[in-house]
């Protein structure tokens, strides 16, 4: 299929946007690893994963390019798009990405720690008496220690 110039520059700038897109992509990647730290095995799923995704976003941007013919400048839209955002963007994505992780992890580690109040205020509201039970009927601390420690979960670090 004989292409115009116009729709060479048209199917060369989608590539390029294709090529930011996998990039990002990539960041996110970076980033649950980055989070989670996953051993080898993780990390060859999460590779085959990323990639599986980039192959899926390269297919689609190349077909709405240019209904999937490969062109010289498809590949060449689809690497200078990867560079300019590795070089000018990525650092930017990357520090709101963790800026948007910190918010949610510090968001849950609150909803956690007022959500299981009640628990740890019952908690140390029942432990004072049990211990004196124990004493005055002269059960071994030993054995009410173990009971109270399944419950450390409640328990505030000092």
């Amino acid at each position: 299929m004989v292409m115009n110039v116009e729709s060479q520059l048209y199917s060369f700038l989608v590539m390029l946007y294709g090529g930011i897109i996998i990039a990002i992509l990539y960041d996110i990647y970076k980033l649950f690893r980055f989070i989670l730290r996953p051993k080898r095995i993780g990390t060859d799923i999460g590779d085959i994963i990323y990639w599986i995704l980039a192959t899926i976003v390269f297919i689609f941007f190349l077909y709405v390019s240019n209904y999937a013919e490969i062109r010289f400048y498809s590949f060449l839209g689809l690497l200078i798009g990867i560079l300019l955002y590795d070089i000018f963007l990525s650092p930017i994505v990357m520090k709101i990405l963790l800026f948007f992780y910190n918010v949610i992890r510090n968001t849950v580690i609150r909803v956690y720690k007022i959500a299981s109040y009640p628990f740890v205020a019952i908690y140390k509201i029942l432990s004072v008496p049990l211990r004196y039970i124990s004493k005055v009927l002269g059960i071994p601390g030993k054995l009410i220690n173990n009971t109270i420690s399944h419950f450390n979960i409640f328990k505030r670090k000092k």
